[in-house]
C-alpha cells in the first residue's frame, strides 16, 4: 500500500519508519529539498532505546506532482502548516483520504470548513526525538489512535496491519474523544516542561515539579468530568514514564527558538472549561509564563 507522509519531524519519520518496516511504500513531502534529496539517497533511520538501527529505502519529494496521485496523506506538521496543506488539497481538488496526527485541538475548526471528503484524526504517544533530517529515536512505546471523522471509514483499516509490541495501532470510533483526550494530556505535560525545562520523566522525579503536576491535574479534571475514566492520574503518569527521556513539543520549540504551539492546546483547552464554568487558574498562569518566554 502507498501513503504519503507530510511532515518529516520526528513523528512522521517514526510513522514512516513503522510503514516502510511493513512493507507499506512511503513517500515523504518535505518542506526542503535539502531533506527531501538526503531520504531519498540515504532512506531513513530508526534508532530504538537499546540503540539497534534500522535503515528503511522511501522516497521524498517537494512538489506534489511527482507525489502518487491517489495514496491516502498523513499529515504530521505543526498546526501552522495545516492551512496551507488544506489549500493546497482545495485548489487541487485532490480526492485523497487525509489523516491528521495532532497535539492540539485547532485542526476540527479548520477541516469542518473544508471541503475535504474524507478525513481521520489520530493522536501518537510516542516518545521519539528526530536527530538529523533522516534519523528518529524511537524512545518510548506508546500508542496510535485513530478515529474517521467524515468520509469512507475504512481507508486506513490497513493499519492494523501494522500493529506490534513496538507501535500498537488502536482504531477507535469518537475522533473528537481522542483528541480532547490527547490535548489534555499535553496541558498536563508540555507547559511544565516547557517551563521547568525538564524532560517528561523529570515531571515524576522532581519533588516540586511533581506538586505542580498534581495540582494541574486535579485542576484539569475537575474541568473535564466527562473524561475522568478515560483519563485517570495512573494514565499520564504512565504517558510520562513511558516517554521519560523525551523532550516534549513545545520544550524543544522553546529550546530551537521556534514559536511553541501555545493557542491550539492550551488556550484552546481554557476556552472549552471557560464555557463549562471553569477558569482553570493555574493553566492560565502557565498560559501567561509561556507567552512571555516565546517573546511575543
Amino acid at each position: 500500500m502507498e501513503v504519503v507522509i507530510a511532515g518529516a519531524g520526528s513523528i512522521g519519520l517514526l510513522i514512516g519508519s513503522y510503514l516502510a518496516e511493513a512493507g507499506w511504500k512511503v513517500a515523504f513531502y518535505t518542506r526542503r529539498e535539502e531533506q527531501a534529496t538526503i531520504i531519498r539517497d540515504e532512506g531513513i533511520k530508526r534508532i530504538d532505546a537499546e540503540g539497534n538501527e534500522c535503515t528503511f529505502q522511501v522516497t521524498a519529494e517537494t512538489e506534489i506532482d511527482k507525489l502518487p496521485k491517489t495514496a491516502p496523506w498523513i499529515i504530521a506538521v505543526k498546526y501552522s502548516g495545516v492551512a496551507s496543506l488544506i489549500s493546497i488539497f482545495e485548489e487541487r481538488e485532490m480526492d485523497n483520504a487525509v489523516m491528521f496526527i495532532q497535539n492540539g485541538i485547532g485542526h476540527f475548526n479548520l477541516v469542518e470548513d473544508s471541503e475535504l471528503s474524507t478525513v481521520f484524526f489520530a493522536t501518537v504517544e510516542h516518545g521519539a526525538g528526530r536527530l538529523d533530517d533522516r534519523t528518529v529515536s524511537h524512545n518510548g512505546v506508546g500508542s496510535i489512535r485513530i478515529a474517521p471523522f467524515r468520509g469512507a471509514e475504512n481507508v486506513f483499516d490497513p493499519l492494523r496491519l501494522v500493529h506490534s509490541s513496538k507501535f500498537p495501532v488502536e482504531i477507535v470510533e469518537d475522533a473528537r474523544r481522542i483528541v480532547l483526550r490527547k490535548v489534555l494530556i499535553n496541558c498536563m505535560i508540555n507547559p511544565l516542561t516547557a517551563i521547568l525545562q525538564l524532560r517528561n520523566g523529570e515531571l515524576l522525579e522532581q519533588k516540586h515539579a511533581r506538586m505542580l503536576f498534581d495540582e494541574l491535574f486535579i485542576e484539569i479534571s475537575n474541568a473535564f468530568p466527562e473524561m475522568q475514566e478515560s483519563l485517570p492520574k495512573d494514565a499520564i503518569e504512565e504517558v510520562c514514564r513511558k516517554t521519560a527521556l523525551n523532550q516534549s513539543s513545545m520544550l524543544k520549540d522553546r529550546l530551537n527558538g521556534n514559536s511553541m504551539e501555545i493557542e491550539t492546546i492550551v488556550t484552546a483547552v481554557i476556552r472549552m472549561a471557560e464555557k463549562k464554568g471553569s477558569p482553570l487558574p493555574v493553566l492560565k498562569t502557565l498560559e501567561k509564563i509561556l507567552f512571555v518566554l516565546d517573546g511575543r
